[in-house]
């Protein structure tokens, strides 16, 4: 099945979309990671679950992921099953709820298959395609909106004050140094850590103005993480990076 074969099956199911998400290998064709899925893996709400076993003829199998029993219902062009059913963690393709791709690589890691492990390596080379540099991009402009919601919602109501309240979390300087306390607190993974790394040593063309080779490219790398961040899915982290920042 291609993407468009799986949007039309599920929404002849018109399934809640507030009670699955799409996982796995049709997550990934959803995303465009993958171009064919052989059938649509969803991760429901205990309540979708029991609509299901009780109005579609299937079959349940049963097995273990990291010593964790998985229960698994298959029916029609489906499997289904709810351990790893998160609406914290799913974003929205065409209207279409899936697996974010930080969920996704966590869930390939945790199945360990050889088809999973050629999986990563796919999701892999879908996000190297974004340099740092366009990491960064994405994640300037994230971040300051995040910091003008906090500014406003602080009652700060005058563009002059604004401007001047968000130099402290939004200039090269500031995102440098909150990297660094970040980094001394070790409040970042190591795959955060993997992507400032990678984006501190990306070349750049031309000199950077009015601050330092050093703090640029701090502040560089805090970007670009804010921006893959943004990319893969993962809001709760970026709101949790935030808020370390408005609170610290």
């Amino acid at each position: 099945m291609n993407k468009e074969a799986i949007i039309k099956i599920l929404n002849k199911y018109n399934f809640d979309k507030n009670e699955y998400v799409v996982l796995s290998t049709g997550a990934m064709v959803l995303m465009g990671i993958k171009t064919e899925a052989h059938d649509i893996d969803i991760a429901v709400s205990p309540k979708l679950w029991n609509e299901i076993i009780h109005q579609f003829n299937g079959s349940f199998t049963e097995f273990e992921i990291k010593g964790k029993k998985v229960n698994i219902y298959s029916f029609d062009n489906f499997d289904c099953g709810f351990n790893y059913f998160d609406r914290d963690r799913r974003v929205f393709v065409e209207g279409i709820p899936i697996q974010n791709i930080e969920a996704m690589i966590e869930l390939k890691k945790d199945l360990g298959r050889d088809k999973d492990l050629k999986d990563l390596k796919l999701i892999d080379s879908y996000l190297g395609q974004y340099s740092p540099l366009v990491l960064a991009y994405l994640g300037d402009a994230i971040y300051e909106v995040y910091i003008r919601n906090y500014l406003i919602n602080q009652g700060i109501c005058k563009v002059n004050d604004l401007q001047k309240a968000s130099v402290n979390y939004v200039s090269a300087k500031a995102q440098s140094n909150w990297l660094e306390q970040m980094l001394k607190a070790q409040f970042l993974t190591d795959e955060e850590l993997r992507i400032i790394k990678r984006a501190r040593n990306h070349k750049s063309h031309g000199s950077p103005k009015n601050t330092d080779i050093v703090t640029y490219k701090r502040a560089t790398g805090f970007e670009a993480l804010i921006g893959y961040l943004q990319l893969t899915g993962n809001n709760k982290r970026i709101k949790e990076i935030i808020d370390y920042i408005v609170g610290g």
